[in-house]
């Protein structure tokens, strides 16, 4: 054997014994139901032993064991199940140092812009021996941006309020959360062919009042009203009457006649997919597009 092979082989050794080269992990707990989505794409469904409450899709999810809400980590739970990777989003730095001084391997999946998804599916396709996964699931999300890019491009850009919360059981919207450019919605607003309506503001969902909204006077609104099995409300409300498509744009129509209302350009959006930046983002650009510009051919 040459030297430089031997030590090559002596590097090798040091780093297999010391820990450096692990296996995919097969114990994983996902605190995000978009981390939960993600590792079912890379087929790592079958090494999931715990998801949150609100972990809903794919529909297999809902099979998994919970422990509890994403919010908060049980690290009682998470310790008894000994876990090999926890999966977590930016909310939870807060826990990190706990984590490390127990030393539970943990990943943060970032999911604020179109590169940050397609950098933690990369990062986890690796974690994970699923690379090759990974890179198609990556390469189907680019293709989708780069169709709908080239599809808006040179076309007029609307003023697009993205609400991302409001109570909905009012008959009346008199406040309510928006999307600034300082999130995932801003970006996809601006891929999808629109301007932010709210580009300008400092905060990350500002809070708009009703005299804000005619201020801003928006060509279009999307309202992301969630699923209703998810609905927490402050009233005792039928649900089914609620999520109702006719009554939710009432609710706009009869705030406000801004440009969006008179024009017939509200757009009621169910679902918790629209709330979930990470494997299915394509289809969300895509849907948001169809909106805010549906006199192109899609």
């Amino acid at each position: 054997m040459s030297r430089s092979k031997f030590f090559l082989l002596i590097i090798f050794i040091l780093f297999v014994m010391n820990g450096m080269v692990e296996a995919a992990p097969k114990r994983i707990i996902s605190m995000t139901p978009v981390g939960t989505e993600i590792l079912f794409e890379l087929g790592q469904g079958d090494n999931i032993i715990g998801v949150t409450n609100f972990c809903d899709y794919p529909p297999e999810a809902t099979q998994k064991p919970k422990i509890g809400d994403f919010a908060a980590i049980n690290f009682e739970a998470v310790m008894s199940m000994k876990t090999d990777l926890l999966l977590l989003q930016d909310m939870h730095m807060q826990f990190t140092p706990q984590l490390d001084k127990l030393k539970i391997p943990y990943i943060i999946m970032k999911q604020n812009s179109i590169d940050e998804i397609c950098d933690s599916i990369t990062r986890l396709g690796k974690i994970c021996a699923a690379e090759k996964k990974a890179t198609k699931l990556v390469e189907g999300i680019r293709s989708d941006v780069k169709l709908v890019t080239s599809k808006v491009k040179g076309l007029k850009r609307p003023k697009v309020l993205f609400c991302v919360s409001r109570e909905l059981s009012e008959h009346q919207i008199n406040s309510f959360y928006v999307a600034s450019n300082k999130n995932f919605y801003g970006e996809m607003i601006y891929l999808a062919g629109g301007e932010n309506a709210v580009k300008d503001s400092k905060a990350v969902y500002p809070q708009v009042s009703l005299e804000g909204l005619m201020q801003i006077n928006p060509n279009v609104i999307i309202d992301l009203v969630g699923e209703k099995a998810f609905y927490h409300s402050k009233d005792n409300i039928d649900v089914d009457t609620i999520f109702n498509e006719k009554y939710l744009k009432s609710q706009w129509e009869k705030s406000a006649k801004v440009d969006a209302v008179t024009k017939g350009r509200i757009y009621i959006m169910q679902g918790t997919i629209y709330l979930r930046p990470g494997a299915r983002s394509g289809k969300i650009l895509k849907a948001f597009a169809k909106a805010i510009h549906p006199e192109v051919k899609w």
